[in-house]
């Protein structure tokens, strides 16, 4: 599918001015704004934030599923007799998408804001990797659905079939995660954490060697452990 092309064309036939601001004014100029605040953030970055930076961008090869990198349990979904699209992984890395690190004060370890598109890390925190990659799901949950939120919903079939080999119990945790009086709970505690988060966090467990849960935290471990689910 030729988006790209598509929009241009959709644009040139528009004759309708208040729709043409409003293209420019919720996205073009909303992304100028971005593009700008994530080009200062680069510029004014002290040392702390610099290597923080860095470590999240060496940190971005685990989030191969969510980037559509060939080679991971997403690559099939590049090529299907529908349609191939080419693998662009920076395209949807927290970088492309201007996502901002800054080491400051926060109520939680860490916090993640999808509409300034920044991700606050507590100073105590900042070289904990877990807490990390906690809130680099958060970003990249929010990147599939920017691009395509049918990728979040296949994500989660993928993830769930790599991971329940390795969970006997693990359609049992999910009917845990998923009652809706305890989601709403963690929700007001930390925010939203759905299927696609917790199924990501085990799988970085795993790939980190971690104890299940480390990523996701909120005494899940011990939580799971006393159920006799892990």
């Amino acid at each position: 599918m030729k988006i790209k092309e598509n929009i241009i064309s959709a644009i040139n036939n528009c004759s309708d001015t208040s729709i043409l601001n409003q293209i420019y004014n919720d996205t073009l100029k909303r992304n100028d704004n971005l593009q700008k605040s994530y080009n200062d953030w680069t510029n004014q970055q002290t040392g702390e934030v610099f290597d923080l930076h860095m470590r999240s961008m060496m940190y971005e090869d685990l989030f191969d599923d969510m980037c559509m990198a060939k080679y991971s349990k997403m690559g099939k979904y590049l090529d299907t007799p529908q349609g191939s699209l080419k693998e662009d992984t920076y395209y949807l890395s927290i970088d492309a998408h201007y996502y901002k690190f800054i080491v400051t004060e926060t109520t939680e370890n860490g916090e993640t804001d999808i509409f300034e598109r920044t991700i606050k890390i507590n100073p105590q925190f900042v070289d904990d990797k877990n807490i990390i990659l906690h809130e680099m799901i958060h970003a990249h949950e929010h990147i599939l659905s920017l691009v395509n939120p049918l990728l979040k919903e296949t994500l989660i079939i993928e993830l769930y079939k790599h991971l329940f080999p390795k969970f006997k119990d693990l359609d049992c945790i999910i009917y845990n995660h998923a009652n809706i009086s305890h989601n709403s709970d963690l929700a007001e505690l930390g925010g939203y954490h759905g299927l696609l988060f917790m199924l990501k966090s085990l799988d970085l467990d795993f790939r980190c060697g971690n104890e299940p849960f480390t990523i996701f935290g909120y005494d899940y471990n011990r939580t799971f452990t006393e159920l006799n689910l892990i």
